[in-house]
């Protein structure tokens, strides 16, 4: 039994290592929408393995070994033509909106593909639970235990072997699976050898990653690849990082051209560089506004923070204008590295000038290990038009754009400082700079806020907000205007609201409900508990321009680029299909088990609240681990090991829980209440103080704060591994193909709950979404005790 339990750990470390690569290579191949939705329609047929399992059950006198042998070596094989598949049939999902019947064909073809793998895996699973569900504590140990492993080994593999390499290593791992099921010694052996010999491959492979092909083109990067302009690519755990030679200048594309950056060629000299502008500003900034805060505080020795230094434009600006300190953070490692060595005399030795600090990091979290105050802090989006056009993160959660993030910002200016954000869409970064304004007792908010932004029929994705702690003054206001040139022009004006294209109620940090209505884009104050400040559509309409109800150019603009055929949102696109798959899914997992299974056809007592328990505890379970990473976010700060440290810990003290209910004596006949109201009792208590936990922790170090946030998880987490393995203890009597249907139904809402997720997490916030899991807890609770009472 021994062997088996070593091979599930080994098919689920392998299952949630792909489905995380293959979100990663996608996020480079698409965007992030798409591959949203690729995966999330590929892991159905995790669960679809159930159907299939409750349909056709094993024989009682079925080789179970031999069954799973020849499903982990097949799970194999299809994992490694992943790869291959992709690079021969690129996918532009384009063709869907222009050539609707060629592009369906092609997708289904690569859904299949992917989706092989995953219905696999989900039948060994089932077929496993099945056979042994006597054993099922123990089992599901080792199922969440690789699946938790399976989340972090991403994480020091993928930047020295890439996707490409992670696939070899997944091949790997199958075959070894197909080796410890098996009976036969020598195909264990053989397995063996051959998954050695594959696992090392792409790590004494000398010609670079094994890469997937760019299905689309996003800023010019699969065309530059294809005339072998590509200088460097790197799989950073961030971003993939590559950089095109554009002759003047390098191109460094993120994710595939999802987002960009230059580094301009500079000799370090800069008087000679600030006697040029603005007449060059094209070819060492891209553009007036980067370096606006820091020319008024010119010749000031002022401190700055570059939030996102990427190509090191700002902190350029920043030294040009005599800064004595500049700490420039990014997110992305390679980028800070490259910027230092590879590129360090191209780029003029800007991040190894002795006022500069390079770091790697993620700018909310470095602020709050900070007790500095600084003249300027700047933040210049990277996002590109493409990302926009894509609608691409608009229900990603941007934690630089919420009250709290403001509250940071202006708790680290002195009391003269500025605070200079590029962002797209202005009226909304007003309101919740506003919110956070007003949140800490300050008053006159206009009058501290300038807005720039290019006028008439010009799309200008990047306004230039400035804030100052201090009022502005006509002189100063005056001085702005005339530093920027063309079309660019003055939209908020801090000493006239006439002049203004808002009206003085986003100021005041609470806009009334009927301008809400009124205005037709999602205009409110976003927070911590509701980062969603992309998520901007409220209907499917093509927009114009209506200043009455403050819509501007830029921002109609914006959203008719994210309309295809005038009416179909590439924004919202992802989660309308994937609620559509939802319902059919639903459908099949219930109706076809039903009528043509035996399990379905047989009567048994309580079988629609069994089925109803195993779709509680899919949606709980997934609702719960995906708040939770945006939740910890605030904590820990960096986005990945926010999410390595949530699953890993959620996962592994599930699995430590499931494997110690056995030893508590948690049955079906004693303290079967036990795990729900503790589920209960530990999530009451993670609402209400997280909070203060978070504060009191905050300034800590990224390692303490990682271990804070795991112990935190752990408590609740270790009962939530539980009450599936009681309700497989308590349905394994019934009639063949009830596990593998409860199996599905829980795989199914999974899937659907991490949808749910979403859309509540938008609408009501994660606290709000936190309440409803723990209420679907419940429900599962009072099925139990349902299910319970005709079998005790």
């Amino acid at each position: 039994m021994l062997k088996i339990s070593f091979g599930l750990l080994l098919i689920a470390l392998t299952t949630l290592m792909i489905e995380l690569t293959l979100i990663r290579v996608f996020d480079v191949l698409w965007n992030t929408n798409m591959a949203y939705m690729i995966i999330t329609l590929a892991m159905f047929c995790f669960g679809l393995s159930g159907v299939y399992a409750a349909l056709r059950p094993l024989k009682a006198d079925a080789d179970v070994r031999f069954y799973i042998t020849v499903a982990a070596l097949l799970f194999a094989i299809f994992i490694f033509t992943i790869r291959p598949f992709m690079n021969f049939l690129p996918f532009d999902f384009n063709l869907i909106y222009t050539s609707p019947w060629r592009g369906l064909f092609y997708f289904q073809l690569m859904y299949l593909i992917l989706a092989i793998p995953f219905f696999l895996a989900g039948l060994i699973f089932t077929t496993v639970f099945s056979r042994f569900a006597g054993k099922i504590q123990s089992l599901y140990f080792w199922d969440l235990a690789g699946a938790a492993i399976g989340c972090i080994i991403l994480v020091p593999f993928l930047p020295r072997i890439g996707p490409g390499g992670i696939f070899f290593v997944a091949t790997a791992f199958g075959l070894w699976a197909s080796g410890l099921f098996s009976e036969n010694k020598k195909w264990s052996f053989a397995a063996l050898c051959l998954g050695i010999a594959i696992l090392i491959t792409p790590f004494v492979y000398s010609g670079g990653y094994f890469e997937f092909r760019e299905h689309i083109s996003k800023r010019g990067v699969k065309k530059y690849r294809e005339l072998g302009r590509v200088e460097m690519s790197h799989w950073d755990p961030i971003s993939k990082i590559d950089v095109i030679d554009q002759k003047r200048w390098k191109h460094v594309a993120y994710d595939g051209g999802t987002q960009s950056t230059f580094i301009f060629p500079f000799s370090g000299n800069y008087k000679a560089l600030r006697a040029a502008m603005p007449k060059h500003t094209m070819t060492h900034f891209g553009g007036q506004s980067v370096y606006i805060s820091n020319y008024i505080k010119k010749d000031s020795d002022q401190k700055v923070l570059v939030i996102g230094s990427a190509g090191g434009q700002e902190t350029k600006a920043a030294l040009m204008y005599g800064a004595s300190h500049i700490d420039a953070v990014e997110m992305v490692d390679f980028v800070v590295r490259i910027g230092k060595t590879h590129y360090a005399d191209y780029n003029g030795n800007i991040f190894n000038h002795p006022n500069v600090h390079a770091i790697t990091g993620e700018g909310r979290s470095f602020l709050r290990g900070s007790k500095e105050k600084y003249d300027i802090i700047q933040i210049f989006s990277n996002h590109t038009t493409s990302a926009m056009a894509a609608g691409t993160g608009a229900m990603a959660t941007s934690y630089l754009q919420t009250a709290e993030a403001y509250q940071e910002y202006f708790g680290h200016l002195n009391g003269n400082g500025i605070l200079h954000i590029n962002h797209h869409i202005y009226p909304r970064m007003v309101t919740t700079a506003a919110l956070a304004w007003k949140q800490m007792g300050r008053k006159n908010f206009k009058q501290h806020v300038v807005i720039f932004q290019a006028v008439g029929k010009i799309r200008d994705n990047l306004p230039t907000m400035l804030i100052k702690m201090s009022p502005w003054t006509k002189d100063q206001v005056d001085e702005i205007r005339n530093f920027f040139w063309g079309y660019t022009k003055l939209v908020e004006d801090p000493l006239d609201s006439e002049k203004s294209f808002l009206s003085d109620e986003f100021y005041s940090g609470s806009l009334p409900s009927e301008l809400v209505k009124n205005v037709k884009y999602r205009v409110r104050a976003c927070t911590d508990n509701r980062p969603y400040f992309n998520f901007l559509r409220k209907s499917c309409q093509m927009q114009s321009a209506d200043p009455p109800n403050f819509m501007t150019y830029s921002t109609a603009a914006i959203l008719n680029s994210q309309l295809r055929r005038d009416s179909i949102p590439t924004d919202l696109i992802h989660l309308i299909v994937t609620s559509a798959a939802s319902l059919i899914f639903t459908a099949l997992f219930i109706l076809i088990p039903l009528f043509f299974s035996k399990a379905g056809k047989t009567k048994w007592p309580r079988k629609g609240s069994t089925l109803v328990y195993f779709a509680c505890l899919g949606a709980g379970f997934i609702l719960i681990e995906l708040v939770f990473i945006q939740l910890f976010m605030k904590l820990i700060g960096y986005p990945l090991y926010t999410y390595s440290t949530v699953v890993f810990a959620l996962l592994l003290s599930a699995a430590v829980g499931s494997a110690a209910s056995g030893k508590m004596n948690i049955s079906i006949n004693k303290r079967w209440t036990w795990p729900f109201i503790s589920i209960l009792a530990m999530g009451v208590i993670l609402i209400f103080s997280h909070t203060t936990i978070f504060d009191f922790f905050l300034t800590s170090t990224t390692p303490v704060r990682i271990l804070t946030a795991a112990m935190m998880i752990f408590p609740i987490g270790f009962f939530m591994g539980m009450p599936f393995p009681l309700g497989i203890l308590m349905i394994k009597k019934q009639p063949s193909g009830a596990i593998a249907w409860a199996w599905g139904l829980n795989g199914l809402f999974t899937v659907i709950g991490g949808l749910l997720s979403v859309i509540l997490s938008i609408f009501l916030g994660f606290k709000a979404t936190i309440w409803i899991a723990l209420a679907i807890y419940c429900l599962a609770l009072a099925m139990f005790a349902k299910i319970r009472k005709v079998h005790v």
